[in-house]
């Protein structure tokens, strides 16, 4: 699957119907993980040791990310562990905590976060820096928020400027 087109990234290829997630169960984000890779394994996007080696990234580099008025978090981990390019729109059905990107010095309360499955090293910034930026508008990230409907998300995230 690629995601260049002429040179240009085309980062809203990266986002399906099938790897978005609402309402998944856990008490935390290692529980959250754990369903949503369950899937992940079963639809082929992800090698073995994929949740051990998020979680332990997670605990070293942080990826929570505090706007003025909410929280998101994009945790990823090494190229080795995706079989197939994806980013998952995950919704737990409770918040999640994580711990903030800029300092690792207080914890984030999250809604939504987003699951970078990228199978090379060198698109990681790219597409990190991407998805940084659209979800920094308070409007897109409010419409993800409050929509409970796979299709109405994806197109939500198809008509915004990616």
């Amino acid at each position: 699957q690629n995601i260049y087109k002429g040179g240009n990234f085309m980062l809203e290829e990266l986002f399906s119907e099938e790897s978005i997630y609402l309402g998944v169960e856990g008490s935390d984000f290692s529980e959250v993980l754990e369903n949503v890779a369950k899937e992940l394994d079963i639809k082929g996007y992800i090698n073995e040791g994929y949740v051990e080696s998020v979680l332990e990234r997670e605990k070293v580099f942080p990826t929570g990310l505090e706007f003025p008025k909410y929280c998101i978090a994009i945790p990823h981990t090494d190229s080795k562990f995706i079989k197939k390019d994806a980013i998952a729109i995950v919704k737990p059905k409770n918040k999640v905590f994580f711990r903030d990107m800029a300092t690792n010095s207080k914890d984030l309360e999250v809604s939504v976060f987003l699951l970078l499955l990228i199978s090379k090293n060198e698109n990681q910034v790219k597409v990190l820096s991407s998805v940084i930026r659209n979800f920094a508008d308070e409007d897109f990230y409010n419409n993800i928020l409050q929509s409970n409907d796979k299709k109405q998300i994806l197109n939500i995230i198809k008509n915004k400027e990616i």
